[in-house]
């Protein structure tokens, strides 16, 4: 009997098993049904069993009206409303509609499997107040109780179930502002999933949570950027627009699919603070000759390093230096990255055929007195801005190569003939960007022997004719972490230069089509700092320290 008794409950499980295998096979076959009724029919499919349905969705429509007409909202964007219906012909479908158009809702609607109806259907069970007509992303004035909260939430498990999708993105979003990030990155692992913040460069990861609210998280940040919520296998770009801390954030979103789930990554793109050429971190000999080649009526300036160097914020503050009364300004962009006053700006699109090549011709007719240009990849573009410069225009450009004297190399592999890029070039600036110390929690740091060393070799080569006059002691400084700098110790970013004019010997050169070691050597002659010796001259001035300095500067 007691044999028989431990037996029973384990054929119930067996039976409960067998019976979950076959619901989970009859729901796919009717969802497979759907989505063939819904081709058929010319309408979008989309199963609600894979998509946590939005409360502030169902508040749009009364429990009553979505039951009579077959339907149910599971998304909302403010006034925009992603509805579910099970039947297209359903006759109380017409009055629900008419009743949104009237509060002003725009709806779409989706087919759905009856199940996937009444699935999503049970979220009406929570809810508890009336509907709204409108429901916005909160995000809140900048502040560090955001970053805290996160960590709350993710130190708790479950409150990532409990709220809601749109609260949980707006305290990433303002977490994100609170602490100067420029991108965030939410990844997918096995059991949890985690949130990065790239600051200053350097990506720190704030909190992993629970992965029941991931998907909620991933829907929310779609629907915000228009994107396609049932597409999960392809790459997908979007973006929003939020405001925070009293300024405009545009949110530039891409999706990537993974092993786990959907990798995404959010720039956050500011109302641009466009800087004056001083305070990028251009001093001395450097300064003044960028400062009096900007003047000028007509050459090259470029702009070199890797992706993230700041090359385009030192373009910004070279127009905002340059756009004045009388004068016609140009951009050529991808992407367009912020907005300036008073200066044309054209986004460039290569799948519809807008090359910065064929931008560049056809901004040449429109009577510029400056062109930017975002980037020379080509030897069309890198020839039409040369002949450009060499016709009466200012252009600024970038190119990406490790310094400034591996620039002229580049452009002369790529095609460009030595008798037009010699007249033509003006200055190169190869840059980086290196962390600045906080300066409230800043201490002096005694280095090792074996680094000082190092560091006052590097600044002992320093050309008589850059002007730099050394120290007797050489003191630097580190900053350990404080509240301030969220104890990271950093706080911000500068940049650190080479500068060189395109003198008469740099245009020998370039007619000998000389190697970039004999560049390097001529510019350096004539005063050029290096990057490196750049950065140490700033660690010695307390602005960063010398382990920042050798991780950017050093190749």
């Amino acid at each position: 009997m007691i044999f028989g008794n431990v037996a029973q409950p384990a054929d119930f499980s067996r039976a409960d098993k067998m019976n979950q295998a076959v619901k989970q096979l009859d729901r796919k076959f009717e969802e497979q049904q759907v989505a063939e009724t819904a081709k058929r029919l010319g309408l979008p499919y989309f199963n609600l069993y894979a998509f946590p349905v939005d409360q502030y969705a169902l508040r749009a429509i009364s429990q009553e009206q979505a039951e009579g007409a077959l339907l149910v909202p599971f998304y909302r964007d403010n006034l925009s409303l992603k509805l579910g219906i099970v039947d297209p012909s359903n006759p109380r479908l017409n009055d629900v509609l008419g009743e949104l158009e009237k509060k002003k809702f725009s709806a779409e609607a989706y087919l759905v499997s009856e199940s996937g109806w009444q699935h999503a259907m049970e979220g009406y069970k929570h809810i508890k107040t009336k509907p709204v007509q409108s429901e916005e992303l909160r995000v809140m004035e900048s502040s560090p109780e955001a970053v805290r909260r996160l960590k709350d939430i993710a130190a708790s498990g479950q409150d990532v179930v409990r709220i809601s999708a749109t609260d949980f993105l707006g305290t990433i979003l303002t977490a994100a502002v609170s602490m100067r990030a420029s991108d965030i990155h939410v990844q997918a692992e096995k059991d949890f999933f985690s949130i990065r913040f790239r600051i200053d460069g350097v990506l720190q990861e704030v909190a992993q949570f629970h992965n029941a609210g991931y998907h909620g998280l991933i829907s929310r940040i779609k629907i915000l950027s228009k994107l396609k919520l049932n597409i999960t296998k392809v790459p997908q770009d979007g973006s929003f627009v939020i405001s925070a801390g009293g300024h405009n954030f545009e949110i530039r979103v891409s999706v990537l699919p993974s092993t786990y789930g959907e990798a995404v990554v959010l720039r956050l793109l500011g109302e641009q603070v466009v800087l004056e050429i001083k305070t990028l971190g251009l001093r001395d000999l450097a300064y003044e000759r960028v400062a009096a080649e900007i003047e000028k009526p007509h050459g090259l300036i470029l702009t070199t390093g890797p992706t993230g160097s700041g090359k385009t914020t030192s373009l910004y503050a070279f127009l905002k230096a340059a756009n004045k009364p009388g004068v016609k300004i140009i951009t050529l962009e991808n992407p367009v990255e912020y907005r300036l006053e008073n200066i044309e700006q054209i986004q460039i699109d290569e799948n519809r055929g807008l090359t910065f090549a064929g931008a560049l011709r056809s901004t040449l007719r429109q009577d510029p007195d400056i062109i930017m240009v975002g980037e020379i990849r080509d030897l069309d573009t890198a020839e039409t801005a040369a002949q450009a410069a060499l016709t009466g225009h200012m252009v600024y450009s970038t190119l990406h190569t490790n310094d400034a004297a591996g620039a002229i190399p580049r452009l002369l592999n790529l095609g460009v003939k030595p008798v037009t890029l010699a007249p033509a070039l003006t200055v190169v600036i190869a840059q980086r960007l290196v962390r600045q110390i906080c300066q409230n929690c800043k201490t002096e740091d005694l280095l090792d022997e074996k680094i000082l060393a190092q560091a006052r070799s590097v600044l002992s080569t320093i050309p008589a004719k850059a002007g730099v006059k050394l120290p007797k002691d050489f003191k630097f400084y580190h900053s350990p972490g404080c509240a301030e700098c969220n104890y990271i110790g950093y706080k911000g970013r500068i940049g650190v230069f080479e500068v060189f004019v395109a003198d008469d010997t740099i245009q020998k050169l370039i007619y000998n089509e000389a190697s970039t070691v004999d560049i390097r050597a001529a510019a350096q002659a004539s005063g050029m700092l290096t990057m490196l010796q750049d950065g140490l001259l700033k660690a010695l001035e307390g602005i960063t320290d010398v382990a920042e300095v050798f991780r950017v500067a050093v190749d």
